[in-house]
C-alpha cells in the first residue's frame, strides 16, 4: 500500500544534510513553553527508479539490423529472439562447410565407393602376393633340382618381395586415408560449430524474462560492438522495482542498511513513498564523488522505470524537548518556576531552524524566557 505524507517545508530541499522538524508554534510573547517535538535528520540524494535485474542488450557483432520482433511493453522469455543482424556471408559459409562435411562423411561410410576402391586394390595385391608366393615355391624347387638358373630363381623371389611391399603399402594407404578423413571431418565440424556460433551472435536473444522497457534501434540501423553506448534493448521486470540514489561520499558513514528512505517524484506531486535502504555500494564514483545506494520503496503500479526521484535517507528520528534559539545563552536557560525566574544550566542537542533541543535541564511545558 502506498503511504502518503504531507511535505513539510525543508524536507526535500537540495543540499547535504536536510532537517525535518514538526513544530507546534510560538506565542511570541517573550515567554514560551518548552515543547516536545519530533526531530528527523536525513541525507538528501537524487536518483531514479530502476527495475531489479534489468539488463541492457548490446551487440556482439557489427552489422545492419535486419529484423526486429518486439516493441516496447512486450513481454519476453529468456532465450526469445528479439532481433536479427544481417549475416548473408555467414549463411553462405555455413552451406559450404556443411557440403564439405557431408562429402567427407559419405567417403567414410563403410560401403562408400571411395573406401570400396581402396579395399579392392588391397584385395588385388593380396591375391597377387599369393600368386607370386606360389610361383616362387615352384621355382625354388626347380632351382634346387638344377632345372632353372639362379637368375630365374632370383626373379621369382623379387616378385614376391615386390607384391608383399605393395600389399603392405595399400593397407597403410587405407589407414592413412581413414585417419586423414577423420582429421578433416573433425576440422570441418569445428569450423561448422564456429560459424553456427557466429551466426547465433547475429540472433539477438533476451537474456532474462521480463518486459521490453526500451528499444534503441530500428530496422536498417547499423550497430557495432566497439561502440560503448551502442544499445539494442533494455529488458526488466516492472513488478520488481528499486530506487537508485547517488549520495555525496562525505555522508556515506552515516548510512546503514534498513534505514528509512522517503522518496518523491514530480510524477506524483504531494506524495512521499516510504522504503528501506538495502544496498550501499563499496566503490565511489571519482568524478561525481558520490556513492550509489539502493532502496526498496513502495511504488504505485505503472510508475515508469528510469523516472527521476529525490530521496531522503533518515539517519535520526526521535522526539525531544525544544526551545527557541534566543532562549539559550551560553549553556543556560531562564525558566519561570514558582513565579520566579530561575537560571538553569542545560545540555543542548540539535540546533536547527531557530530552535534548540534541550537534552537535560528543562522539562516539557516549562515556561522559558526568550530574549
Amino acid at each position: 500500500m502506498n503511504k502518503k505524507y504531507l511535505i513539510v517545508g525543508g524536507l526535500l530541499l537540495a543540499g547535504g544534510l536536510v532537517y525535518f522538524l514538526m513544530f507546534m508554534g510560538d506565542d511570541g510573547t517573550g515567554v514560551e513553553k518548552a515543547e516536545k517535538r519530533r526531530y528527523v535528520k536525513s541525507v538528501y540524494a537524487s536518483g531514479y527508479v530502476d527495475s531489479i535485474g534489468k539488463v541492457q542488450i548490446k551487440p556482439e557483432v557489427p552489422g545492419y539490423i535486419q529484423e526486429i520482433f518486439v516493441a516496447e511493453g512486450d513481454e519476453v522469455k529468456k532465450g526469445d529472439v528479439v532481433a536479427v543482424i544481417r549475416n548473408d556471408k555467414l549463411d553462405e559459409q555455413l552451406r559450404e562447410v556443411r557440403a564439405k562435411k557431408e562429402l567427407v562423411e559419405n567417403r567414410m561410410k563403410e560401403n562408400s565407393p571411395f573406401l570400396k576402391a581402396l579395399r579392392d586394390e588391397i584385395d588385388i595385391w593380396k591375391m597377387n602376393t599369393e600368386i607370386e608366393k606360389a610361383n616362387f615355391a615352384r621355382r625354388e624347387s626347380l632351382y634346387r633340382k638344377g632345372i632353372i638358373s639362379k637368375e630365374a630363381y632370383d626373379q621369382a623371389r623379387q616378385g614376391v618381395e615386390v607384391t608383399e611391399k605393395t600389399y603392405t603399402k595399400s593397407m597403410e594407404a587405407l589407414k592413412d586415408q581413414l585417419a586423414s578423413l577423420g582429421s578433416e571431418l573433425e576440422s570441418l565440424t569445428a569450423s561448422e560449430q564456429a560459424v553456427v556460433e557466429e551466426i547465433e551472435k547475429h540472433r539477438i536473444k533476451a537474456p532474462v524474462d521480463g518486459k521490453v522497457l526500451r528499444k534503441f534501434i530500428e530496422e536498417g540501423d547499423y550497430v557495432n560492438s566497439v561502440f560503448k553506448d551502442d544499445l539494442l534493448f533494455s529488458i526488466g521486470d516492472t513488478g520488481r522495482l528499486e530506487t537508485v540514489l547517488q549520495v555525496d561520499e562525505e555522508y556515506v558513514p552515516l548510512l546503514r542498511p534498513g534505514q528509512k528512505v522517503l522518496v518523491t517524484t514530480d510524477a506524483y506531486p504531494g506524495e512521499v513513498f516510504e522504503g528501506k535502504l538495502t544496498v550501499i555500494e563499496s566503490e565511489a564514483d571519482r568524478v561525481s564523488r558520490t556513492v550509489k545506494v539502493k532502496a526498496d520503496n513502495d511504488y504505485p503500479p505503472g510508475i515508469p522505470v528510469g523516472i527521476t526521484v529525490e530521496g531522503n535517507i533518515v539517519i535520526d528520528d526521535r522526539e525531544g524537548v525544544f526551545v527557541s534559539e534566543e532562549a539559550v545563552d551560553d549553556g543556560y536557560v531562564e525558566v519561570v518556576r514558582d513565579g520566579r525566574k530561575v537560571k538553569v544550566p542545560v545540555e543542548a542537542g540539535a540546533n536547527t531552524g531557530g530552535v534548540v533541543e534541550i537534552k537535560k535541564g528543562v522539562g516539557e511545558n516549562e515556561e522559558i524566557i526568550t530574549r
